[in-house]
């Protein structure tokens, strides 16, 4: 795609890929929550005649523009380049390559029925009791989650999780009774040891993702991951898999009927992709059902 191709998609198109909506309009100016900065709820104006953007920071611009501040904002690579090619991955139908494992609708109300109260290290006595019970160590936990206070709103309740941030800043909220969501559902993208590499990993939820790792005494894999969170975002590794040179997708989905297929889905996928093979590693765990269950048995933790 070049760049005088790119900048004739609509923004609106774009901002519907991520999820958002416009809050209002008025005449040729649409205003949404901003992309760029979602933490502090800003937002952007776009233009519908011109098709051009601006926000309150006193940026605007074209689509390729805001393609690269939005990758920047993801602390992802945004030069032009990485900008076309983003926006080639996204325009194309991903419906067409991977189901629907769930009606991302109707999860709507779960995603603004919470609110994130502060965060903070883990130190919670009982999060820390689940980790160990889970067969995850305090000091490898603390490198990829956070203490989360939250409050839900429809019950005036607060409760404490463990959260692990999505590419959308929000969180996935884990404890041992709960699995919600902090803002929409979204997946977690984890760069690995090597620059360029051929491999990434596909990974269900955190807890399989660190029971993993664990299993490796705590290092990287050398490939990028990507945590789906919820198999609801299985349809959001498209951008981040497509034309990025990876030779390899190691999926880790559970020995079940939706792992498998979601095993099946991603291996369909993968024909699509030129040099792209696929390796399934849940034969790894099994006869387990999950990394969870499996890293938890070879720790004698269960029987």
């Amino acid at each position: 795609m070049d760049k005088e191709h790119a900048n004739t998609i609509p923004i609106s198109e774009i901002l519907g890929k991520l999820h958002l909506q416009p809050l209002g309009a008025d005449a040729h100016i649409a205003r949404y929550q901003s992309p760029l900065d979602r933490r502090r709820k800003a937002i952007l104006s776009v233009n519908t005649l011109t098709n051009r953007w601006s926000d309150a920071h006193h940026q605007d611009g074209t689509v390729v523009d805001l393609v690269c501040h939005y990758l920047k904002s993801r602390r992802e690579e945004y030069t032009q380049a990485d900008a076309l090619r983003w926006l080639e991955n996204m325009v194309v139908s991903i419906s067409d390559q991977l189901p629907d494992f769930i009606d991302m609708n109707s999860l709507a109300d779960n995603w603004s029925a919470l609110e994130l109260r502060h965060k903070k290290t883990i130190q919670y006595a009982g999060l820390i009791h689940y980790l160990e019970r889970q067969g995850i160590s305090l000091a490898l936990a603390r490198q990829y989650l956070k203490e989360i206070h939250a409050r839900n709103r429809q019950t005036g309740k607060d409760f404490i999780a463990l959260g692990f941030q999505t590419i959308d800043g929000g969180f996935a909220l884990k404890t041992a009774y709960l699995e919600r969501h902090i803002g929409a559902l979204a997946i977690s993208f984890i760069r690995g040891t090597t620059t360029k590499p051929n491999a990434i990993h596909l990974f269900k939820n955190v807890m399989d993702y660190l029971s993993a790792i664990s299993q490796l005494n705590g290092l990287r894999f050398k490939g990028d991951t990507i945590v789906l969170n919820s198999m609801a975002c299985l349809k959001q590794i498209v951008p981040y898999i497509q034309h990025y040179g990876y030779g390899t997708i190691h999926s880790w989905m559970d020995n079940d009927q939706a792992g498998d297929k979601a095993t099946e889905a991603i291996g369909e996928f993968v024909k699509t992709q030129a040099d792209l093979s696929h390796k399934q590693m849940n034969k790894l765990y099994a006869p387990h059902k999950d990394v969870s269950t499996w890293h938890r048995h070879q720790l004698n933790l269960i029987v």
